[in-house]
């Protein structure tokens, strides 16, 4: 595989990583937790549709920036979204 499809492949994984991050949040605060993220907490006290979108919206800028002049980081996005993910996943464990 060449080094363009490689990190087609990381860019897609930070994609669905921030996207399994956002709706998991919204999981987790449903559930009591409180958002960590000053910025974000305040997106979330406006509703949890501009929280998703302003979320998702600010990714996808920064993701491509990334993606474009510095691919190589992608891989360590991805690696750090995904631990934020199976983080998500041991609280809701955790919970039921």
């Amino acid at each position: 595989m060449d080094e363009k499809k490689i990190h087609q492949v990381w860019m897609a994984v930070c994609l669905l990583a921030n996207f399994l991050d956002g709706v998991l949040t919204l999981f987790a605060i449903s559930k009591g937790v409180e958002e960590a993220n000053p910025a974000m907490a305040w997106a979330l006290a406006v509703s949890p549709s501009f929280f998703i979108v302003l979320k998702f919206v600010i990714f996808a800028f920064a993701i491509e920036f990334i993606a474009r002049f510095k691919p190589r980081l992608l891989s360590w996005v991805g690696v750090l979204f995904t631990s934020v993910v199976a983080w998500h996943i041991t609280f809701w464990l955790f919970l039921n």
